[in-house]
C-alpha cells in the first residue's frame, strides 16, 4: 500500500504561504496568503511544533543546508515536519509516522541523485546538462520521471523531499 501524500506548503521570506497542495489544506484549510506560523503553527491537538512568528525569516538567513525537522505528534499519532529553505521560500513537508526512508517505487537512480542535487545547489536545466554532460532533454526527463516517483509537482518540492529522505545532506 502507497504512504499517504504529504502535507506540503510553500512560504515566501516574508512567510505567507504562497501555495499548498490538496493534502495539506485539507488539514490546516485554505492558507494561502496566511502566514506559515499561524497556519501550520495553528493545527489543532498538535504537539511540539517548533513553529513561530518570523520562523521563515530565521531559517531563510541560515541557509540551505540548515533544514529544519521536528517530529511531532498530531491527533496522537507521529508526524514529522520538515521545513526546506529553497532560493527565497520555505518549503514545508508534514508527514505521518517516524520512518522516513523512500517506499520502493521512490527510490532514485544515481544519475536522478546527481540531477537532484544539483538542482538544490540552484542549477537550472543547462547548468546541469553541462555539468553532467547530457542534453537538457535528458535532464528534463530525470525530473520529470523524479516528479512522478515522489509524487510532487515542482522542482522545490522534489528538493524538499530529497532532504526528507535522505537523498540530500
Amino acid at each position: 500500500m502507497a504512504a499517504a501524500i504529504p502535507a506540503v506548503v510553500v512560504a515566501r521570506k516574508d512567510g505567507t504561504l504562497v501555495t499548498q497542495n490538496a493534502p495539506a489544506r485539507r488539514l490546516m484549510g485554505q492558507g494561502t496568503g496566511r502566514l506559515c506560523w499561524n497556519v501550520v503553527g495553528g493545527l489543532e491537538d498538535a504537539e511540539g511544533l517548533p513553529c513561530q512568528p518570523h520562523c521563515v525569516r530565521r531559517l531563510l538567513a541560515k541557509g540551505l543546508e540548515r533544514s529544519q525537522r521536528a517530529d511531532l505528534k498530531l491527533a496522537g499519532r507521529e508526524h514529522r515536519l520538515t521545513c526546506v529553505p529553497v532560493d527565497d521560500t520555505v518549503i514545508c513537508v508534514l508527514d505521518r509516522g517516524a520512518e522516513h526512508d523512500p517506499d520502493e517505487f521512490q527510490l532514485l537512480t544515481a544519475r536522478e541523485q546527481d540531477v537532484l542535487s544539483l538542482l538544490a545547489d540552484g542549477d537550472e536545466t543547462q547548468a546541469v546538462a553541462k555539468k553532467l554532460d547530457v542534453s537538457e532533454s535528458t535532464v528534463r526527463t530525470h525530473v520529470e520521471k523524479m516528479r512522478a516517483k515522489l509524487g510532487v509537482r515542482t522542482r522545490a518540492a522534489l528538493v524538499a523531499l530529497g532532504f526528507r529522505f535522505g537523498y540530500l545532506s
